[in-house]
């Protein structure tokens, strides 16, 4: 879904939700997903207009549709795309894989940016994201979301490697942009517990590896900002935004995106046990807690329970606030049994995004909505039609804050 500003002219937002919603294990599921989940939702949303998707394809169906041997499956996927009116102008490239897949965890990091296997999963995609798109000539680009190197701090020696990776990643990106590919730019996401934690440590990190990658690091290496991520670590918002757009770094996306939160936890034992139950194999719930003596942090839920029966207790109650790395509906500011959400938060970074378009990097912003973790909500449900309807839900609120902001439907 592309938007205007009468205002704004050459501007412009693009709109998806993000496919790892259901990742497929092959092409035959990629295709089978889009079919079953996105068709209906175009038909409900986009008025016979393009309608964005935010493509995710693990790097095994990645490898096979840039090689030689994918070829037909590539030719196949870039006709059903164009004959569906749908839109692939961001990717994901973050989880290498078994996404959705209990055990998971940590392992989501890997491989990290000093293991070859990511820079391949990342040119890989780069490849697709080049087929499936034209340069349209308007200052425009192809996002492609990464992780910031690896989870937990990397140490001196593998920083080196990973900003060299980083470089020869946005090498290969100049490459392919000057043999007529989009410009793809090539967006980090900071993350609680990675190296670079929040988007302040990214700023730094960007440094880094621009001056690493030179003039192919300014155009082609940028930031993803996730809301939830940003809420979890107690960002201000205004303070994000501007640590995001930092020194003309480009703005890959957006990723619009709701944080658990529990309000005066000393005070709420029910909200406490409800959020300690969404414990669950598949997924890392970083958790942070806020109060006037600082900061608490723990990787997991799991953790944080074990936090709760030690010594430690008094900090944890102590807090006015917890935040959890648990994505939820972005349309909901109640989440139920006491406990609400940072929707609040990625409202109000959206709202900085669409008045500040000086500080994308690009003529165009890219928002994705990315909700992933369905099937772990209360009443989890994922028969097709259910789905679309919160999904739905979701694009209506996002939608409100565009027409808010006096953006308009692009014709």
């Amino acid at each position: 879904m592309q938007w205007s500003h009468p205002d704004l002219p050459g501007r412009r937002v693009r709109l998806a939700y993000c496919l790892n919603l259901h990742a497929a294990a092959d092409f035959e599921a990629t295709l089978a997903g889009l079919r079953a989940i996105t068709l209906p939702l175009r038909d409900r949303l986009a008025d016979g207009r393009p309608f964005g998707v935010g493509v995710y394809l693990p790097a095994a169906v990645a490898g096979l549709l840039a090689s030689p041997a994918g070829e037909r499956d590539l030719d196949e996927l870039a006709a059903f795309l164009a004959a569906e009116g749908l839109d692939p102008f961001t990717f994901n490239a973050f989880p290498h894989g078994r996404f959705h897949e209990p055990g998971l965890k940590r392992g989501v990091f890997r491989p990290a940016w000093d293991e070859p296997e990511r820079e391949a999963f990342t040119r890989a995609v780069a490849l697709v994201a080049a087929r499936l798109n034209r340069a349209d000539g308007a200052g425009g680009h192809v996002s492609i979301s990464t992780h910031t190197g690896g989870f937990g701090p990397l140490g001196e020696e593998r920083a080196g490697r990973v900003a060299a990776a980083f470089a020869r990643s946005a090498s290969e990106l100049a490459r392919l942009e000057a043999e007529g590919a989009p410009r793809m730019v090539l967006a980090l996401e900071a993350e609680p517990r990675a190296n670079a934690g929040d988007t302040r440590a990214l700023a730094a990190w960007m440094e880094r590896l621009r001056g690493e990658a030179g003039e192919a690091g300014a155009r082609h290496l940028g930031v993803c900002l996730d809301a939830c991520h940003s809420a979890v670590e107690f960002e201000p918002d205004a303070e994000a935004w501007a640590w995001a757009t930092r020194s003309a770094t480009p703005l890959g996306k957006l990723q619009f995106s709701s944080a658990l939160a529990l309000e005066r936890p000393a005070v709420r034992p029910c909200a406490r046990e409800a959020l300690l139950a969404m414990e669950e194999p598949v997924f890392l719930h970083q958790v942070t807690g806020s109060g006037l003596a600082g900061e608490l942090r723990v990787d997991d839920l799991g953790e944080l329970a074990a936090a709760l029966a030690s010594p430690s207790a008094g900090d944890w109650l102590a807090c006015d606030q917890w935040r959890c790395h648990f994505h939820v509906p972005v349309d909901v500011a109640e989440f139920g049994a006491g406990l609400a959400t940072t929707r609040a938060h990625a409202d109000a970074l959206l709202s900085r995004a669409l008045s500040d378009p000086d500080a994308w990097g690009s003529r165009e912003l890219h928002v994705e909505i990315e909700t992933y973790t369905w099937d772990l909500l209360p009443r989890p449900s994922l028969a097709p039609r259910v789905l679309v309807d919160g999904l739905e839900r979701e694009y209506r609120h996002v939608l409100g804050l565009l027409v808010r902001h006096g953006w308009e439907r692009a014709s």
